[in-house]
């Protein structure tokens, strides 16, 4: 059995000094799990496509320079958001985007990902809010 579907949390996460050693029979806390999932979208959306040599695609594209023509520019977000995490957050499946307006400021863009935790560990639904910020860095929470 794979052993990052087995604990749910991230290996570089166990790696850390300051991390809590896991049992194999009780599992990892699904909290913990929920961390490491949100601190690698954060890390995934904040990754510019081109930046990483041995994953030219991991990222997203800067929608600064995009052609907001073809399509609205919250659609593409949206799309880029769920191709990256489809390919490099597997612990996450059926996942879901849906655009949030603010009615405070309906210029941020912010999003909700709705998904299933895919370890064998762990059986939640997760929803994880995204904002993206004016210094055009992702704040996942």
């Amino acid at each position: 059995m794979d052993e990052e579907f087995t604990f749910g949390v991230g290996f570089l996460d166990r790696l850390g000094s300051d991390a809590e050693s896991i049992s194999v029979t009780q599992g990892p806390d699904s909290l913990a799990v929920l961390d490491s999932i949100k601190s690698n979208v954060s890390n995934i959306l904040n990754a510019r496509s081109g930046e990483a040599l041995s994953s030219p695609d991991l990222g997203l594209i800067d929608f600064n320079d995009a052609l907001l023509e073809v399509m609205d520019l919250s659609l593409r977000v949206k799309l880029a958001i769920k191709s990256c995490l489809d390919k490099y957050e597997p612990r996450l499946c059926n996942v879901q985007i849906q655009n949030v307006v603010n009615t405070h400021n309906p210029m941020e863009l912010c999003f909700q990902i709705h998904a299933d935790i895919n370890a064998n560990a762990i059986h939640e639904k997760v929803k994880i809010s995204l904002l993206l910020g004016g210094d055009r860095k992702y704040r996942v929470y």
